[in-house]
């Protein structure tokens, strides 16, 4: 048997490609029953199986999935996760208010 790693890369297609970030289904038959694996852009996976199915061989040309054979040592290897992107604080601008003065008048006391 021997591990493969596929990987879609429809997201890696032109902006304005039909097949632009779209979802690859990967069918194979382990043992006797029909599996599928949903693949999203930009997304691998790693297939242990004595062959490859044609449907596979079909992505592949259609340029949607790349595959690679791997090895028991990089199987091994231990993966490390992505970073959490954190969004940077946003500095708020110091506003500067002037301060005005406000010039009272007094009502003018009227005879009557």
């Amino acid at each position: 048997m021997n591990t493969y790693k596929i990987t879609n890369i429809t997201n890696l297609a032109g902006k304005r490609d039909r097949k632009f970030n779209t979802i690859v289904n990967i069918e194979y038959i382990d043992g006797r029953t029909k599996k599928t694996i949903v693949l999203k852009a930009g997304d691998n996976v790693f297939l242990t199986i004595n062959s490859l199915p044609l449907s596979v061989h079909r992505l592949r040309i259609k340029n949607l999935i790349t595959i690679e054979e791997v090895n028991l040592a990089e199987l091994t290897k231990p993966v490390t996760p992505k970073p959490i992107r954190r969004p940077k604080p946003v500095k708020k601008p110091v506003e500067v208010v002037d301060k005005v003065e406000k010039k009272t008048t007094s009502k003018k006391k009227t005879l009557t």
